[in-house]
């Protein structure tokens, strides 16, 4: 995996104020924790959004140049903070790694080809887990995990336990389905209210037009 340098600054305020502040001046607040350390610290957004963008991966390394600090630490973006309307990034926790020990993440799933139950016979395919947890060197850590699902005939399902998993162990539970081609659905016709006549057909005792004949009309059917 590829490893990014990224230039932050320690935040001397903290708190809401702080990161408030810090989004003023076009920087994204955060924190890097992990190895003993806990630093309050802030980034460029536009330089943080390149390096995502370059990574296309929320799981990429970034090699973080902080004031003070020896040497750069390589760390993680354990979790982002979006706006829920505009996406932008709000806050970052990073947290600091060693190279040389195992970590867990969560890696997205992607599903790749035509399922044959879809293409030829109608079925939907649901994608129902979207990430798995995987145990790994942070060098080791996949960007994602393609599935192949062009053999699921309608009522087949992928789980976990079907992932492949080279160079890293997956940890969510083997059971868990991953994607399912469920039948069309099929929609039923209407069922007639009870009582109600079907078309063309008229009470006994009406005449075409729906009138009720007299007596005297209903006899006259009949000679």
């Amino acid at each position: 995996m590829k490893t990014i340098p990224i230039n932050a600054e320690v935040r001397e305020r903290t708190g809401k104020g702080g990161a408030r502040t810090a989004r003023r001046e076009g920087k994204l607040p955060g924190v890097l924790y992990g190895q003993g350390k806990s630093i309050h610290l802030s980034v460029d957004r536009r330089e943080f959004t390149r390096a995502l963008n370059e990574a296309q991966d929320e799981n990429a390394l970034f090699d973080i140049k902080v004031p003070g600090e020896s040497a750069a630490l390589t760390s993680i973006a354990r979790e982002i903070q979006h706006d829920p309307v505009s996406r932008i990034a709000l806050h970052v926790d990073f947290q600091y790694v060693d190279l040389t020990k195992p970590i867990q993440v969560e890696v997205a799933i992607h599903l790749i080809g035509e399922a044959e139950g879809v293409k030829n016979f109608g079925g939907i395919l649901e994608h129902v887990g979207r990430e798995v947890e995987v145990q790994c060197l942070p060098t080791e850590i996949p960007t994602h995990i393609d599935v192949d699902v062009s053999a699921l005939m309608v009522g087949d399902s992928i789980h976990v336990s079907d992932l492949p998993s080279e160079g890293f162990e997956i940890l969510t539970l083997g059971s868990q389905v991953v994607a399912h081609v469920a039948a069309p659905t099929v929609e039923k016709e209407p069922e007639p209210e009870e009582g109600a006549l079907a078309e063309g057909e008229a009470a006994e005792g009406e005449g075409a037009d729906g009138e009720k004949k007299s007596d005297d009309e209903s006899k006259g059917d009949g000679e």
